[in-house]
């Protein structure tokens, strides 16, 4: 049973509602590890990323604490440093009411880009964003969906090391190609434990994809800004590539430790990324719309939950449909690729894939009979 679980619901809602993606319970790792033994430095309630104004996404994160004898300035100044390893831009304390929130404390941490508040005013705070703390039509938005997603390394110990780095490598990661790389590396790392009849394993592989369409749409975004008319296919493939690993020098090391693992001399023969001509093909699509794929990746982690809690098509699933009309096709194409990249069954993708394509179906059925 999650902590502070009424303002997390409610840090949920006004995330999903405002089309922010939520993460719960992120552990916050070390930026460099010199001991043996990984020690975490404290964890995150809420993470939420949102559209940046000129490409890319930017994080929120929230505070939620119940108790009655926290110090409100204390948790702020505690959160800006939380913030700055998270990468986040904004942060919110939720309080219990009956800790003193004095005006000098709120100035205070405004000027750390921390907001503080009292549970009660967080429906107030969440009209003026133009969002709402009040339940809407969403798995994503469903504590309990949360709680039955984050327990599910307890009842299949095997999936821990996937399960682990989404909630915490992942968002400690620099950039989106490591984000990339790595979520196709953990998911490839438990592919022979998962099983498409069980929903728990079809909901991992909706979490990995998920994470996977975040860190795409922030690739596609750089990429968009670098190129933004590419005069060749190689100078697309050559600077995806380089994005990919983070920058040229690290590709070129990449190359040479593939060369040396594969002992093979051209460079041509060197695959450093499964399915690299596929992946290509998956970045141009989401090149099309790539402010999209923020949308696409909260349509995964919807389906994902709705599947788990055995639940139909949520109102979410279909306002997305609408809001976003690429979300559906990236949620599609991705699940595919992924799914090819991780050597997973056919049935992973293909529950993805159908239930994108039954969207897509419902959103343009109307428009048809108009």
């Amino acid at each position: 049973m999650l902590k502070d679980r009424a303002q997390k619901a409610t840090a949920l809602s006004l995330s999903v509602s405002k089309r922010w993606l939520p993460q719960l319970e992120v552990d916050i790792e070390a930026s460099t590890q010199v001991e043996q033994a990984k020690y975490l430095l404290t964890d995150l309630d809420v993470l939420a990323v949102a559209p940046a104004p000129i490409g890319g996404h930017i994080r929120m994160v929230f505070d939620c604490k119940s108790g009655a004898k926290e110090s409100a300035i204390g948790r702020a100044f505690w959160l800006r440093g939380v913030m700055t390893r998270a990468a986040a831009t904004h942060g919110f304390v939720v309080l219990n009411e009956k800790v003193a929130i004095k005006h000098d404390h709120r100035i205070s941490a405004s000027e750390l880009s921390v907001s503080l508040l009292h549970e009660s005013e967080f429906e107030d705070l969440a009209q003026c964003m133009g969002g709402t703390t009040k339940s809407i039509e969403s798995a994503a938005a469903d504590i309990d969906a949360w709680d039955c997603f984050l327990g599910i390394a307890k009842k299949y110990p095997a999936t821990s090391e996937y399960l682990n780095f989404a909630k915490s490598a992942f968002w400690m990661a620099k950039d989106p190609g490591e984000q990339c790389r790595k979520t196709v590396a953990k998911l490839r790392s438990i592919r022979t434990e998962l099983d498409p009849a069980k929903p728990e394993h079809v909901a991992i592989f909706g979490d990995s994809l998920c994470l996977f369409l975040l860190a795409l749409s922030e690739l596609a975004n750089r990429l968009f800004l670098v190129l933004l008319r590419p005069t060749s296919q190689d100078e697309f493939s050559s600077s995806l590539l380089a994005l990919l690993y983070g920058g040229y020098d690290s590709l070129e090391a990449a190359q040479k430790i593939r060369r040396l693992t594969s002992r093979t001399i051209s460079d041509d023969a060197v695959s450093i990324f499964p399915e690299i001509e596929k992946f290509e093909q998956l970045v141009r699509e989401i090149l099309q719309a790539p402010q999209q794929g923020l949308g696409a990746s909260l349509l995964a982690r919807e389906l994902s939950f709705s599947l788990l809690m055995s639940g139909g098509v949520t109102g979410l699933q279909r306002k997305l449909a609408v809001e976003a009309p690429h979300a559906s096709k990236f949620v599609l194409l991705a699940s595919e690729y992924l799914r090819k990249a991780a050597r997973l069954p056919l049935e992973f993708s293909e529950i993805y894939s159908n239930a994108a394509l039954s969207l897509s179906a419902s959103v343009l059925r109307p428009s048809t009979k108009a």
